[in-house]
């Protein structure tokens, strides 16, 4: 009877192995088993990649692995899976914590910096070229303006001498005519004369 016992199949069992047999899954995991996501509240996602200094290891980028809370952006050292901080797009990604973004850390991009601050470096360089010579023909031009500024004021002091002395020779000329004596327009007649006319011969 043991032996019975122990031969016998359990009822159903030969079905859930014949089921297992021709799907590979057994009848009762057919439910979509549920993530730490789909139980833990809040707003965006559990899922995050990994990036700065971990118990002394650099981390530059690794993920997305499943965290205990959800996150919206970023905290240190986690970055949410979100479309907003995707580090697809970077060939060796790390993320720059002050820019809030990830960086691309491969030689390509290294090397395109480079490029890039070369470039930057010869337009400041063209620039600050044109502010010289714009400074150089202004001092020229103020040069200029001093100069004609100068002969202004030297011909304004020349006239001031030459008016000087217009109007001293105008006070002497005044000073003369207020020194002669004022002669009478028509001369005076004679008073004697007149009476002995007007009363007859004497």
């Amino acid at each position: 009877m043991t032996e019975e016992t122990q031969n016998a199949p359990v009822a159903g069992a030969e079905t859930e192995q014949q089921n297992v047999a021709n799907n590979g899954q057994a009848t009762n995991t057919e439910q979509k088993s549920k993530t730490l996501g789909d139980i833990l509240p809040g707003e965006g996602t559990n899922l995050v990649y990994v990036s700065g200094m971990l118990q002394g290891v650099q981390v530059d980028c690794e993920g997305p692995i499943e965290y205990t809370r959800k996150l919206t952006h970023p905290q240190w050292p986690f970055i949410p899976a979100l479309p907003q901080y995707d580090p697809s797009k970077c060939k060796t990604p790390k993320f720059d914590w002050g820019k809030g973004e990830w960086v691309d850390e491969s030689e390509e991009a290294r090397v395109k910096q480079l490029n890039d601050l070369t470039k930057k470096v010869a337009s400041i360089t063209t620039d600050v070229g044109k502010i010289q010579e714009t400074q150089e023909a202004a001092a020229q031009e103020k040069e200029a303006s001093d100069k004609k500024d100068d002969q202004v004021f030297k011909l304004i002091s020349a006239m001031n001498v030459q008016l000087g002395v217009i109007n001293a020779k105008l006070s002497q000329v005044a000073s003369k005519n207020d020194d002669t004596p004022a002669k009478p327009a028509t001369p005076a007649q004679n008073t004697q004369n007149s009476a002995t006319t007007e009363g007859g011969v004497q």
